[in-house]
């Protein structure tokens, strides 16, 4: 007996010694010990709790070790009834213990002694371990205070980083810059200060929502930062639609638009709405913001609020795009004066608008260049059909300062694809328009891949 008691507690020290911790160590120790004792229960006790325990269910209530016998004795379990029970001190300090009971024979001494031994070897581990455990949790507490103290840091400099982008903005805000590039540097400093995230500015302009401005960061469709500025202006209030949120832009008290960004940045959000409504209040009314965005002459959208509107169509509805480019301008000038081209690119632009349907967009590009978003359409003859009545009305002469002027326009159509992004449809109907002037001017033609190939090998 002594020597089976001697090779138990040599295996039952080296595995508590193996244990990473207070849970496993006493896990360990109650499994043993009742193995060793053929024990129905075994519980460590250590102050108010029960850590580990054999026959006793998962959570022991630890007052039903309260007033058991300090020694041997015979105890009465509920549930159970009496049994066999010897406790053993794990320390002299703590009060810690090992109980161990069987409804059986009483436990012989030699069985005690092993239990004395495994509650020593037990108490011994728990020190060790709840001291290592100690300055683990000091440790991680160190972790923490530092991880914390490092997260204020990233938030100071944050917030740093956002004054200094909304001073820069501020000092643009006056009457000497353009609304257009204020309303960039507002997005671009927000997009700044939000690594991958896009930021836009959505202004109403007349019936309709158009992006102002924007700054691309994550791959985000147009319409869908258009449709979150829709909701925040509705709710008059910030919103989050998925990963973009939006929050509205005032002039005064009237909701302008909104500040839109796709991606992550609350705080930065309702900061740059904040500074666009005082950018627009500066402007003193989105009248400001509609001259940044039309041609003066013309009163058409200019390029930048064409290809924003482009940006939103493309690729959700079915579109076409046309290049205009009018013939014998340069003749009209020459010959007759700039006061007569200007009346001339006038007409033009009332003979375009007069020739698309109230869903089409037309923009001036400089110069004699005009450009026509269809959309929708049902289908590239209708696209022919309507650059034909373009091409027809813009045919027709101009009475101009009691002269009879004619002039003509060659038109490059491109079909959206749902890939091509809007500067690509705009060179692809470019290209079409110079095919169109060189074989036949005042003609339309439609893009074809084949134009670009055939351009290339003219060109080697």
């Amino acid at each position: 007996m002594p020597g089976w008691s001697s090779l138990q507690l040599t295996e039952f020290f080296s595995a508590i010694t193996r244990a990473g911790d207070v849970a496993a160590a006493t896990r360990i120790a109650v499994q043993r010990a009742a193995e060793a004792t053929d024990a129905e229960l075994a519980a460590v006790v250590c102050g108010d709790t029960v850590p580990a325990s054999v026959g006793l269910g998962r959570s022991p209530d630890v007052a039903l070790f309260t007033g058991l016998p300090a020694g041997d004795d015979i105890a009465d379990f509920p549930g159970l009834g009496p049994m066999h029970l010897t406790v053993h001190p794990l320390d002299r300090d703590t009060g810690d213990r090992i109980l161990v009971a069987r409804a059986g024979d009483a436990f012989e001494p030699e069985e005690r002694q092993m239990l004395q031994g495994m509650a020593r070897v037990l108490g011994l581990a728990l020190r060790g371990l709840r001291t290592l455990e100690t300055e683990r949790e000091l440790r991680r507490e160190r972790e923490r205070e530092a991880a914390s103290r490092l997260e204020l840091l990233e938030a100071l400099e944050r917030r740093e980083r956002l004054l200094e982008t909304l001073l820069r903005v501020q000092r643009m805000v006056n009457p000497r810059t353009p609304v257009d590039e204020t309303l960039d540097a507002i997005t671009d400093g927000a997009r700044s200060l939000l690594a991958e995230a896009t930021t836009a500015l959505v202004l109403r302009d007349g019936a309709t929502l158009t992006v102002a401005s924007m700054s691309r960061g994550t791959d985000v469709r147009v319409e869908v930062l258009v449709a979150a500025a829709t909701q925040s202006l509705a709710e008059k209030a910030p919103v989050a639609d998925g990963s973009v949120l939006a929050a509205p832009v005032k002039i005064g008290e009237d909701y302008a638009g909104a500040f839109v960004i796709a991606g992550d940045g609350q705080e930065i959000l309702e900061a740059f709405a904040e500074q666009a409504s005082l950018a627009l209040t500066g402007a003193h009314t989105l009248a400001a913001v509609h001259e940044a965005h039309h041609d003066s002459l013309t009163r058409l959208p200019n390029r930048k609020l064409f290809l924003n509107r482009v940006e939103q169509v493309v690729g959700a509805d079915p579109a076409a795009l046309l290049y205009l480019d009018l013939d014998l301008f340069k003749q009209v000038n020459d010959t007759l004066g700039h006061s007569v081209g200007d009346e001339l690119l006038r007409g033009v632009a009332d003979r375009i608008r007069g020739a698309i349907r109230d869903s089409d967009m037309a923009a001036r590009f400089g110069g004699d260049e005009f450009a026509v978003l269809l959309e929708p359409i049902t289908g590239t003859e209708q696209a022919v059909e309507i650059a034909q009545r373009v091409i027809d009305s813009i045919s027709q002469p101009f009475a101009i300062s009691g002269r009879m002027v004619r002039t003509r326009a060659s038109v490059g159509i491109a079909y959206s694809d749902g890939v091509r992004t809007a500067e690509e449809l705009l060179e692809d109907a470019d290209l079409a328009m110079y095919r169109a002037k060189r074989s036949r001017p005042g003609t339309c033609r439609a893009y074809d891949p084949r134009m670009r190939t055939d351009d290339l090998l003219r060109a080697s």
